[in-house]
């Protein structure tokens, strides 16, 4: 746990994903977000990216997903919310795929890249004037 603590800590972006059973994140997300505990006052300034699969097909079958989400980030210094996906109506293996959901995650990742590289870029710039 500390390896991934300390890649925790060195990151600027943190994507979490979950299916949602029972109408919550599942038990291994609710966990590493509980092991975080230790640290988590080291653990500031993150862009905070959710994405959580559900069999049913209302979006507010992931409210209380997206507030357990929510209540780390707001213990978190400077972290900010985002982006959210809700891949509702995944029920069998499969069903995401092709789907709005799916989607809404590709593009999700490609922004932050660009984001990311431009800011990089933009960085190295100022270094060198």
């Amino acid at each position: 746990m500390a390896e991934i603590l300390d890649k925790i800590i060195a990151s600027d972006v943190i994507v979490m994903a979950t299916p949602v059973y029972f109408y919550t994140m599942n038990g291994q997300m609710k966990t590493l977000i509980d092991r975080t505990y230790s640290r988590y006052l080291t653990i500031s300034n993150k862009e905070m990216y959710f994405i959580a699969t559900a069999a049913d097909s209302r979006k507010q079958a992931m409210e209380r997903t997206m507030e357990g989400f929510r209540g780390i980030t707001s213990c978190l210094s400077g972290a900010k919310e985002k982006g959210i996906i809700d891949g509702t109506g995944a029920w069998n293996m499969g069903d995401i795929k092709g789907s709005k959901a799916m989607k809404q995650a590709y593009e999700m990742g490609k922004n932050i890249c660009l984001e990311w590289k431009y800011n990089e870029q933009s960085r190295i710039m100022r270094t060198e004037i």
